[in-house]
């Protein structure tokens, strides 16, 4: 993908095969062709499944959370249940339904390329003209969390590390491994690799600033942390801790890693669809294991924050799962009527976020649905995030419906 630019893109093109939006929505494609189009011809290969379950994911973050939390407060629930739990980020070590939503971001970003990959070589480009989009797009996106981030407002203080900028630079070394080593076997040894450092470093090596007896997987103990105080100190999420450190990228590397495995197993022809939703879940419950083995033996619990080695594999466990399960019933059996609810919002998530990041979609809510949802008793929770999520959704609708995305 090229640089952040609204792209505006005529039906007669993309009706012509001559130039397939990566971003078109439209069910009827997907009717017609239930996996893919055809490289060959330099079109784009995409599939509908992966646009609804990043939509999914995105519906969390774009008022999803506010909704279930807002039923289990009508409920009289309480913030103790489960599924109010699962709403929340664990404080440190743990894993929720939470702590999923950025990790599978990124997985899909993975699984995603090796389609866009084959896409741009169909179309001729050299691996020079494919690395540069690679490295343009990691720029664009490190640079769209400095804005968020608050480089903007120059002052001395601003975040450096951000969820776009971690997202940018995993994707980017990741999408640059799978360009240049076209061995699986040595992508394999380099995400483990990368797992096996990250496990060193936060196992074996305390913060030297930490107090004696304190443990290297504390907030105050943990090594990339002390080196983000060491090195910019201003610049982090807040005092003395940054949950997107730069020194925590191996295990954001590894997991879009491990999405390009996904992406290069849909692609493979010589499998029926059936069978790689079954091949992908079972690489879901080995993952799972993986996961359960790094806790159990290896004395490495999940923490999100650290992007530990055990929540690498409990993330991807996960990731594989729901693409499993999306892929099965989207591509295989078909059934794709509901996944309008999600797919314009997966196809168009960068804007989605920025919209959020930005406060334009809760200007739009406060202005449109205040009254409503004061109105409403003890659904008023509930009632602001589905309103949330609905806008959103209905602007990116509107939007796929006219052919505009915003691509980094």
């Amino acid at each position: 993908m090229s640089a952040m630019r609204i792209l505006k893109i005529n039906r007669q093109e993309i009706g012509a095969g001559g130039g397939c939006s990566a971003d078109d929505w439209m069910p009827k494609r997907f009717a017609e062709t239930p996996e893919r189009k055809d490289a060959k011809a330099g079109t784009c290969e995409r599939l509908l499944s992966l646009d609804t379950l990043r939509g999914f994911d995105m519906f969390f973050i774009t008022g999803g959370t506010m909704l279930v939390s807002g039923v289990c407060a009508a409920l009289g629930l309480g913030d103790g249940c489960w599924l109010a739990v699962q709403m929340r980020h664990a404080e440190w070590a743990g894993f929720t339904h939470h702590d999923t939503i950025f990790p599978l971001f990124l997985f899909l970003a993975g699984v995603a390329w090796p389609f866009s990959l084959a896409s741009q070589e169909a179309k001729g480009r050299g691996r020079w003209q494919i690395f540069r989009k690679i490295a343009l797009r990691s720029i664009v996106l490190f640079l769209l969390g400095l804005s968020i981030g608050g480089i903007l407002r120059f002052s001395p203080k601003f975040r450096l590390m951000s969820v776009l900028g971690f997202i940018g630079l995993s994707w980017g070394a990741a999408a640059f491994i799978r360009l240049c080593v076209r061995w699986s076997w040595i992508r394999w040894a380099i995400a483990a690799a990368l797992l096996a450092w990250t496990y060193c470093m936060l196992h074996f090596f305390v913060a030297p600033d930490a107090a004696a007896g304190t443990l290297p997987y504390t907030c105050e103990g943990n090594l990339p942390m002390w080196c983000d105080r060491m090195l910019w100190p201003t610049h982090m999420l807040s005092k003395g801790f940054e949950p997107e450190s730069l020194f925590s990228l191996s295990g954001g590397i590894a997991i879009a890693l491990m999405g390009t495995f996904a992406g290069g197993l849909l692609r493979n022809d010589a499998l029926a669809p059936a069978r790689k939703a079954f091949v992908l879940a079972l690489a879901a419950v080995a993952s799972a294991a993986a996961a359960y083995a790094s806790v159990r033996w290896l004395g490495d619990p999940i923490i999100k924050k650290l992007w530990t080695v055990s929540f690498v594999f409990a993330s991807v466990a996960y990731s594989l799962a729901m693409l499993s399960v999306f892929y099965w019933i989207v591509d295989v059996k078909g059934w794709r009527g509901w996944t309008v609810a999600f797919s314009p919002v997966g196809k168009n998530s960068i804007l989605a976020y920025m919209l959020m990041l930005t406060g334009v979609t809760a200007a739009m809510q406060k202005f449109a649905f205040t009254g409503l949802c004061e109105n409403v008793g003890a659904w008023g929770m509930a009632a602001k995030g589905l309103s949330f999520y609905l806008l959103t959704w209905g602007v990116l609708f509107y939007l796929g419906r006219k052919r505009v995305f915003l691509k980094v």
